[in-house]
C-alpha cells in the first residue's frame, strides 16, 4: 500500500481518495483555510499548513495534487523534487515554461513517475467507441467531433474558478480530455489546430471564458473539431458526445446513452459488449497502460497550444 499525500480538495480528488484503505494510506494533506475543516473529516489524516511541511512531515512516496490551477506547476514539481510520484488533476501547468519544467525533471528522474487524471479514458462508452473505430469497422477516421458542455454553475464555483488568469481556460480545464481523446480514440497524432474562445454569456465579467473550439488537423489526413461550453441551462446536466465518421462507415457517443454504428453491417446498431469501467488511478499504481505519462504530458501539451492558437487567432503547428 503506497503512502499518499494530499495536496488541495478540488474537482476529482475523489479518484485518489475513494482507493484509500486498498492501494493507498493517506498520510497528510494540505488545503486552502476554508477546506481545512472539510479535509479533516474527509481524509481523515492530519492537515498541514504548507506543502513544505506536509512533504516534510508526511514523508509521502506519492503526492496527489488537487488544488487551485494556477497553483499545480508548482506544487507538482515540489512533489516531484521531494522524490515522489504525482497524481495530478488536470490541467498540469498553464503555461509553457512549466510544461517543459516538468518534462525536463522527468526526463532527467525516470524512476519518477507521473499520471494526470485523463479519466475519460477509464470511461465504457469511450473505451466502446475506441474499440470499434481501431478495429477498423468503419474504415479510416476521416472526422471527429468532441463535444463537452455543462453548466456554469457560477453560484458554486470558488472565485479562482471563474478567472482565466487562474482556471486557464475551457482548453486547459475541460477541453484537455476532448484533445486526448481525439488522438486516443483514432490513434493518430494532432498536427496543427485553429482555436477560438471567448464569453458570450456575461461580456462584463473580463475574466470568464464560456465557450471554446479548436479545429484540428491529423496525422492521418483527415481532422476533428473539439467544442465546449459552460452555458447549459439548468434544465441540463452536461452534454458529452464523439462522433467519428470514417471512409466507412459512422460511430456516434452520447455520454449516458450509449455507442451506435452505421457500417456496411448495418445502420444505427447499438454497441452492446462495451468494456468494463476502469479507474485511470487503479490501472496506473498496478503499472497499466490505460494513461501512459507520456500522454499526460502530451494532453497538456496540446491544451497549451489550443489555447495559444485561440489566443493569437493563428495556426499553431504541434512539434
Amino acid at each position: 500500500m503506497r503512502r499518499v499525500a494530499i495536496i488541495g480538495g478540488e474537482t476529482h480528488i475523489s479518484e485518489v481518495t475513494g482507493l484509500a484503505g486498498t492501494s493507498l494510506e493517506i498520510v497528510g494533506a494540505t488545503v486552502r483555510p476554508d477546506q481545512r475543516e472539510w479535509a479533516t473529516s474527509t481524509f481523515g489524516a492530519p492537515v498541514f499548513a504548507s506543502v513544505a511541511e506536509l512533504l516534510a512531515e508526511a514523508r509521502p512516496d506519492l503526492v496527489a495534487v488537487a488544488n487551485e490551477n494556477d497553483l499545480k506547476a508548482e506544487a507538482t514539481m515540489q512533489a516531484l523534487q521531494a522524490g515522489c510520484d504525482a497524481i495530478v488533476d488536470k490541467p498540469l501547468a498553464l503555461t509553457m515554461p512549466e510544461q517543459d519544467g516538468i518534462e525536463r525533471f522527468l526526463a532527467q528522474h525516470p524512476a519518477q513517475r507521473l499520471l494526470m487524471l485523463l479519466t475519460l479514458r477509464g470511461n465504457s462508452e469511450y473505451a466502446g467507441l475506441r474499440r470499434v473505430v481501431q478495429s477498423g469497422e468503419i474504415g479510416a477516421p476521416a472526422f471527429v467531433e468532441v463535444r463537452m458542455a455543462v453548466q456554469l454553475k457560477r453560484a458554486q464555483r470558488p472565485p479562482w474558478f471563474l478567472d482565466v488568469n487562474r482556471s486557464g481556460g475551457l482548453f486547459l480545464d475541460l477541453l484537455i480530455h476532448g484533445l486526448d481523446q481525439v488522438e486516443w480514440i483514432t490513434g493518430q497524432r494532432i498536427v496543427a489546430m485553429t482555436g477560438v474562445t471567448g464569453n458570450l454569456g456575461d461580456p462584463s465579467d473580463v475574466n470568464l471564458r464560456d465557450h471554446a473550439a479548436v479545429f484540428c488537423e491529423l496525422s492521418g489526413g483527415g481532422s476533428a473539431l473539439v467544442e465546449g461550453q459552460r452555458m447549459l441551462p439548468d434544465t441540463v446536466g452536461s452534454d458529452y458526445r464523439v462522433l467519428v465518421a470514417g471512409t466507412q462507415g459512422v460511430a456516434d457517443l452520447k455520454l449516458g446513452g450509449g455507442v451506435t454504428v452505421s457500417s456496411p453491417a448495418g445502420a444505427n446498431l447499438a454497441l452492446t459488449d462495451l468494456p468494463e469501467a476502469a479507474s485511470v488511478v487503479a490501472d496506473w499504481l498496478a503499472g497499466g497502460e490505460l494513461t501512459p505519462q507520456a500522454a499526460s504530458l502530451r494532453a497538456n501539451r496540446l491544451a497549451l497550444l489550443a489555447t495559444e492558437a485561440a489566443v493569437t487567432g493563428e495556426r499553431v503547428v504541434v512539434e
